[in-house]
């Protein structure tokens, strides 16, 4: 008798050896004999920026939700972070935020919203020595995916065509299941279109964001007692924001950004009267008495964009996630962790089939995904939608008025309350759902204690 098994088939093919990549190949590999994750770059061997990724040197954030993900998939993997020189991070206490009105209150004691903040090619680069421990998972590099292949029916994907671009030779690669993890780069509405299928239709959001960033070495006297500094930006009309963190290699990234074409200069006296410019002083002092150890780099491919693979039919055993389907504004710093998320979709889904599946209903995935991807879709284009200047805004109901509303008060108590402060990081980081927020007793803090300390405010004046 054949010997059991549980794997679901021989064969999974990862298109995008970036952060979703990785974390769906980790997936995968506990449900298919072998994984082949396929990428365009030469894959580097310490942690060094990519083609591949070209907003690499821009600042990434790991929210703790996307943290705790990763150590479920790599239980060791904080271990590595750490000795690879990746600092460790409390949001509740070492993230100093500016909005309107001046700093948040810092949380006394530690709290549970940790994660580390380091360089997205250390943060990579980790991952992917994890994966590549993984028996059953390999790499092929230097290969460009050039179409999907599928039954003579075409009802089912049955693998890649790809160009290996050293050889500028083409092959075939078969598998039981595609996963399109390619980014905001992905062909795969095209080659979906190719095999007779109609491609998934698509919202744009664009708030013109530019963002400048800049290395710097800060001598430790010049360090306090925050880790992540946050200078924010607030519609309709302040377009501008600053980002400073605390990095490997005892240096600190700089990121300025504008919104509404407002982008940040590369000229390094211009770069500091723009961080002048800033509502709060705290990081133009920080980088002004700092030693630039990077030239200045500008991104501006940051607007939102969302496939909606889950309006359409779909071919079996073909999916997509991550940035190819919901790429965010990467100002609010839910990227990677939408990733991860991502991930446990795909994890979750796959327990769900049978083994030696011969048909995924990919549909089925992309509604589920979909759901996952929705709340992030909502924080990132209602807040850019806000500015005048961005193209596809969408337009603000009664109650998301409401609701902004009573969250502007909220972020207000935060200069003074710390527990306000460790709730509102709590639904930030995406630990808790935005209901926490409307627990009675934060609703009374937020309103009555607020309108008790106005009233007060104005009697001493």
């Amino acid at each position: 008798m054949p010997e059991k098994t549980d794997k679901l088939g021989n064969h999974a093919i990862v298109i995008g050896g970036s952060i979703a990549g990785l974390l769906s190949a980790r997936v995968l590999a506990d449900k298919f004999e072998r994984v082949t994750i396929t990428e365009r770059d030469q894959l580097p061997e310490t942690p060094e920026a990519r083609k591949g990724v070209p907003q690499s040197s821009q600042p990434h954030i790991l929210f703790a939700r996307g943290y705790s993900i990763l150590e479920a998939l790599f239980p060791e993997i904080g271990k590595e972070l750490h000795a690879a020189g990746a600092i460790p991070i409390d949001w509740a206490r070492e993230f100093h935020h500016y909005n309107p009105g001046g700093w948040n209150a810092t949380a006394e004691s530690a709290s549970e919203l940790v994660s580390f903040t380091c360089t997205r090619p250390l943060l990579e680069w980790t991952i992917r020595q994890q994966v590549s421990q993984l028996p059953n998972v390999r790499f092929l590099k230097r290969c460009r995916v050039i179409g999907l292949l599928c039954n003579p029916s075409r009802t089912q994907v049955t693998g890649i065509s790809v160009r290996h671009l050293d050889e500028s030779t083409t092959d075939e690669l078969s598998a039981q299941l595609v996963v399109d993890a390619s980014g905001r780069t992905s062909q795969a509405p095209h080659w979906i279109e190719n095999l007779g299928f109609t491609p998934p239709p698509a919202t744009v959001v664009n708030p013109f964001l530019g963002y400048a960033t800049r290395r710097y070495r800060i001598s430790p006297g010049e360090q306090s007692d925050w880790k992540v500094l946050l200078v924010e930006h607030t519609p309709p009309h302040n377009t501008r924001l600053g980002y400073l963190a605390q990095v490997e290699g005892e240096e600190c990234i700089a990121t300025l950004g504008g919104y509404g074409g407002d982008y940040p200069p590369l000229d390094n006296e211009e770069f500091l009267a723009f961080a002048r410019s800033l509502p709060s002083p705290k990081f133009y002092e920080t980088i002004r008495r700092a030693q630039p150890t990077s030239p200045i780099q500008a991104h501006r491919a940051t607007a939102n964009r969302m496939y909606h693979y889950e309006r359409v039919n779909l071919p079996a055993n073909f999916v997509a996630l991550g940035d190819a389907v919901c790429a965010l504004c990467p100002v609010y710093g839910q990227g990677m962790t939408v990733s991860a998320m991502s991930a446990m979709v795909l994890q979750d889904w796959l327990g769900r089939q049978k083994a030696n599946s011969h048909a995924f209903n990919s549909s089925r995935f992309q509604k589920r995904l979909a759901q996952s991807n929705a709340q992030s879709w909502l924080v990132a284009t209602g807040q850019d939608s806000r500015f005048p200047t961005t193209q596809g805004a969408s337009k603000p109901s009664w109650f998301t008025r409401l609701f902004r509303g009573y969250t502007d008060r909220l972020v207000q108590r935060t200069h003074e309350d710390a527990e306000l402060h460790t709730h509102l990081m709590e639904v930030a980081q995406m630990v808790k759902s935005p209901a926490v927020l409307f627990h009675p007793q934060v609703v009374l803090k937020t309103l009555l204690e607020g309108r008790r300390s106005e009233s007060v405010s104005s009697w001493e004046k």
